[in-house]
């Protein structure tokens, strides 16, 4: 709550280990392809035990000039974690935006989980910060993307909650464009929350804050 993260200079070499902006993702691995390749997540984490969230350490990924910290939460909602030990790291870090991410034209049980998850431990504010990412395997899917949508009522409703906000990748993650695309529409995201706030306080934001105000 409070106010929203000032956007760091990326052309500043004071902050060059400063990460941009913290992103979690959360959501299904089935969406994902992890490996070396991946430039978002790298390599599958070995699942936790819940003694072991509060050692999550972000990963520092380095995606085209930003300076990403990525908290990896995908299929965490899936175990019986404690929800207020994940609640306790996100407070821990400023978190500047949540990816959920759902394969194009396939949302399952554990997707509906999964967004019942969030809502659950993070309540409605954290949809403000929210950006579905929808994950394919052949390019010619994105072509139907928005047939998709119109015939799944819940994502209908989750995307108007989330402000619309969307963007697809392919599940590798591998795609320079895309990912450089992804972290445009972060960056548009806070700059607009900035706005926002301004307007709203009439002032300029202090010290960052995580999630929403």
């Amino acid at each position: 709550m409070g106010e929203p993260p000032e956007l760091c200079d990326s052309d500043s070499s004071d902050n060059s280990n400063v990460p941009n902006f913290t992103i979690v993702l959360t959501g299904n691995s089935a969406a994902v392809q992890f490996g070396n390749e991946n430039i978002l997540l790298g390599e599958k984490q070995s699942n936790m035990e819940n003694a072991e969230i509060s050692k999550i350490v972000p990963s520092q990924r380095k995606i085209s000039e930003w300076h990403v910290s990525v908290i990896n939460m995908i299929d965490l909602h899936e175990d019986e974690h404690e929800d207020h030990l994940i609640s306790q790291l996100v407070n821990e870090n400023e978190i500047h935006a949540f990816i959920f991410v759902v394969r194009l034209g396939l949302l399952t049980d554990a997707d509906k989980m999964g967004l019942k998850w969030i809502q659950r431990v993070f309540g409605d504010k954290v949809f403000p910060i929210v950006m579905i990412l929808f994950t394919y395997e052949r390019e010619e899917e994105c072509d139907t993307i928005k047939d998709d949508l119109k015939k799944n009522p819940v994502l209908e409703q989750l995307l108007e909650k989330c402000g619309g906000r969307y963007h697809t990748c392919n599940k590798m993650m591998n795609n320079q464009s895309e990912m450089r695309d992804l972290m445009n529409k972060i960056e548009l995201l806070l700059a607009e929350r900035q706005r926002k706030y301004r307007k709203h306080t009439g002032r300029e934001n202090g010290k960052n804050t995580y999630l929403v105000s």
